[in-house]
């Protein structure tokens, strides 16, 4: 009894959380959908100063919520993907423009996001490399081969939107599609002074092995 009264006096005594307020909330809203830019900035297309704002580096996508439970297993494989070739390049040569480029060790392809309006990207993916490095080239004959790579091209070229969650996370959307949730790697630490750079001999060995399994991480 007296240890619950005494808990009782200590949550009366303690300062109330208060909830965030509409203010706190419109202006996280504003960060995250229109970069915190007013509107007249927002449609002279500065969305870009904020919205890649040092992007440049390794990401990789992250899962959605687990179907049927909703147990949140995004971010859970974050590290290993990193280092393997699921990581993806993001570099923005101005703010107008977003790269994003793959790390196969075969066949690589790039896409290229152009600002049209607000957060509001024109998406182009070069057809050659991309239907190359997913075994869909010239090589490829056929009505079949004809109807997946026009699936797989209007899927991968349109109009989405982009959107910087925060410093770490980048949101990609497009009409009828699932999020495309990108996470930055972790930069490496740096070596410590002193510390010999990795022979030649150890550096091919790794670029072997990660060759080796590119091939299934591409699909």
């Amino acid at each position: 009894m007296r240890a619950t009264l005494c808990l009782t006096l200590v949550a009366l005594a303690s300062p109330a959380v208060a909830a965030p307020s509409i203010a706190d909330q419109a202006q996280q809203a504003y960060a995250v959908f229109a970069g915190g830019l007013s509107q007249q900035e927002f449609l002279m297309a500065h969305v870009g100063d904020k919205t890649f704002s040092r992007i440049a580096g390794n990401w990789v996508r992250l899962n959605g919520p687990q179907p049927g439970t909703g147990i949140e297993t995004y971010g859970a494989d974050t590290e290993k993907f990193c280092k393997s070739p699921a990581a993806v390049t993001l570099a923005s040569a101005d703010p107008l423009t977003l790269t994003v480029s793959t790390n196969f060790s075969g066949t690589n392809f790039s896409q290229q996001y152009t600002l049209i309006a607000g957060s509001t990207f024109g998406e182009h993916t070069d057809p050659q490399s991309y239907l190359g490095a997913v075994g869909l080239g010239p090589d490829k004959t056929g009505d079949a081969a004809d109807q997946q790579r026009a699936l797989l091209l209007s899927l991968t070229n349109g109009v989405v939107q982009i959107y910087r969650a925060s410093e770490d996370i980048l949101v990609i959307t497009r009409e009828r599609g699932y999020p495309i949730v990108l996470a930055r790697c972790p930069a490496a630490p740096p070596a410590p002074a002193g510390t010999p750079a990795a022979d030649a001999s150890s550096s091919s060995s790794s670029s072997s092995s990660s060759s080796s399994s590119s091939s299934s991480a591409a699909q």
